[in-house]
């Protein structure tokens, strides 16, 4: 992915994506590049997640 992007930035964009990949019109050999960048965009946004959920019992955990 080129700069960091912000998990709400990575969200956003999949989301367009998202609507792209499931536009009525949409042909199938047409997506595979917004599909293959939304499978990249998934792969951060659950990454970012785990990330946090780790923080969050780390904290929880120290009370």
């Amino acid at each position: 992915m080129e700069n960091k992007l912000s998990y709400e930035e990575a969200l956003a964009q999949l989301q367009e994506l998202v609507k792209v990949i499931e536009a009525p019109d949409a042909q199938i050999a047409g997506v595979e590049k917004e599909l293959k960048k939304a499978m990249e965009l998934l792969d951060f946004c659950r990454k970012e997640l785990d990330g946090y959920e780790n923080d969050f019992n780390r904290i929880l955990n120290k009370q």
